[in-house]
């Protein structure tokens, strides 16, 4: 390790390559002193992981995350990659609905996806345009409210827990009760911007819900007697 950090402090990068390892993503607010040390020597960095380990080093304003094409251990199947893979259907819906979201409230915030601000948003206001969203695109075939609320909570604890959205905390007076569901307040984390749906391509959500209603049809074909 010593020929590619030998004039940087050790135990700074020491510090740096174990948060880059600890969670799919290393923001600023997390160590604002770490992150600054980080993007200063990002040369060095991005020539170890890649020389090393063969990962790329992506580090914006905001976010650092280290990512890799393929996995060496032949053995593990994808369900034991402890890592952000959305592959079931709902899932991914789910994902694709919140990224639309988020990219309007970037728009309605005047934000970057890497601006210093994250937008903030209640649940119910997700809920709203994801059931809007749902009923314009599947019009009479578009699922119910509590269809669309569990769609959504499906994929929330796997959001929180890989830090793409988080609660902002509450002041709670004496005596006060707790908010309902829709009306709990969500802070839309940079981690979002690195799946930018103009990266995916216009009509992501679009294809989503055409090929679902296409596999829907062939399976009603199929069972038709």
């Amino acid at each position: 390790m010593g020929t590619y950090f030998d004039k940087l402090n050790s135990a700074r990068v020491t510090a740096v390559l174990n948060v880059l390892g600890e969670a799919p993503f290393f923001y600023r607010e997390d160590d604002v002193e770490l992150f600054g040390f980080l993007r200063r020597n990002k040369a060095e960095f991005t020539r170890f992981y890649d020389e090393l380990f063969g990962w790329e080093l992506y580090v914006d304003a905001r976010t650092a995350r280290v990512f890799k094409e393929r996995w060496h251990n032949r053995a593990l199947r994808p369900s034991q990659h402890d890592v952000f893979d959305l592959s079931r259907r709902d899932e991914c819906l789910a994902f694709l609905l919140l990224l639309e979201f988020h990219d309007r409230l970037l728009e309605q915030h005047n934000l970057a996806g890497d601006d210093a601000e994250s937008p903030r948003f209640l649940f119910g206001e997700l809920f709203d345009f994801a059931r809007t969203r749902l009923a314009e695109e599947r019009g009479g075939g578009a699922p119910g409210d509590d269809d669309v609320r569990r769609l959504l909570r499906g994929l929330w604890p796997t959001l929180e827990r890989y830090r793409f959205v988080r609660a902002v905390p509450r002041d709670d007076g004496p005596g006060e009760e707790p908010l309902d569901a829709e009306r709990v307040l969500y802070e839309a984390l940079p981690a979002l911007h690195h799946y930018d749906l103009r990266r995916l391509a216009p009509g992501a959500l679009a294809r989503a819900l055409g090929a679902e209603a296409e596999a829907e049809a062939a399976i009603e074909t199929e069972e038709a007697p």
